[in-house]
């Protein structure tokens, strides 16, 4: 049976939806049978995203309705790719938790991985999906009030007794300041990174068209990579790593200010290299290695915490 992983963020808006559909194009490109789930019963939006929007002719509720129906109601969207649409008309308070679990096991038994877009808030449907999964991916992005509902998921996975879980930062822009990536682990009460992934206009064309799966932009695949590691492995990638494969494939180069100041630490820099003007000159570091920041002085609570 395959595994079932869940993609939550407590609040809406974050990328959930976008991120399920190149997760699974990922996977399925490495040979991995995928099938993934819109369980955003009332609210879909999976469907336009992978195109298939005018092709819905029957969903998941049809086949808590009718189990001859469960292996009918999937949509083939590529090789090794497919699709079990939600209702748009049935919402989670009005049909069978029970009934859904069951229908998604039973076609996990042909899958390699399901992945299953949950909705967002923690209501009913997030419950059902709590029961259901066995690994979790915390959708959020670099945002004080998308880190404040992703730390009330997380509080909800605990819970429900899930410990295997990875927040996955969305959406950072490479062209302004944002959240230092340790704050916002702090606030989180998270320990493990999934993936940063860059904001690109271009992603949002490609949900806007259907077309995103076959027109994804190569620095947002190759950010893909460490949540596929996660998902076939369990073992997260050290974010020291994540944060170098980032600005490798974004082009940011440790010198770049600018953006760097989101990441790293400023520090000064020695006499030698003050600028010409008289003032200091600065530079950001990407030194957040646990030894480095444990000699600064400076590592987060939760990371002194995990030392012990």
């Amino acid at each position: 049976m395959g595994d079932i992983i869940g993609l939550i963020s407590g609040k809406g808006g974050v990328g959930k939806t976008t991120i399920t559909a190149c997760l699974g194009a990922a996977l399925s490109e490495q040979g991995y049978r995928v099938l993934l789930c819109d369980g955003d019963f009332g609210l879909r939006d999976l469907d336009i995203i992978l195109g298939k929007e005018d092709e819905v002719c029957f969903d998941a509720y049809n086949a808590l309705e009718d189990k001859s129906m469960a292996d009918d109601v999937v949509m083939k969207i590529k090789s090794n790719l497919y699709f079990l649409p939600a209702s748009q008309s049935i919402r989670w308070e009005d049909m069978g938790r029970k009934k859904y679990r069951k229908l998604v096991n039973h076609l996990a038994k042909s899958y390699d991985y399901v992945l299953v877009d949950c909705p967002a808030g923690i209501g009913r449907g997030l419950e059902s999906i709590m029961d259901l999964a066995q690994r979790f991916l915390i959708i959020t992005q670099p945002l004080w009030v998308s880190i404040r509902n992703a730390a009330r998921t997380i509080q909800f996975c605990r819970e429900y007794g899930h410990r295997d879980y990875a927040v996955v930062f969305n959406a950072i822009h490479t062209d302004r300041d944002m959240p230092n990536m340790y704050d916002m682990l702090d606030a989180l009460g998270a320990e493990y990174v999934g993936s940063m992934l860059p904001y690109d206009a271009r992603i949002l064309d490609g949900t806007q068209e259907g077309l995103l799966i076959e027109a994804m932009p190569k620095p947002y695949q190759d950010m893909l990579a460490p949540m596929v590691d996660y998902i076939t492995s369990g073992d997260a990638w050290d974010e020291q790593d994540i944060i170098h494969r980032f600005n490798d494939v974004t082009a940011v180069k440790a010198m770049d200010s600018v953006v760097m100041a989101t990441l790293a630490q400023p520090v000064e820099t020695d006499s030698i290299n003050d600028s010409t003007d008289g003032t200091r000159a600065v530079t950001y570091t990407n030194s957040w290695s646990t030894r480095n920041r444990l000699i600064s002085g400076k590592e987060s609570m939760w990371r002194r915490t995990r030392l012990k």
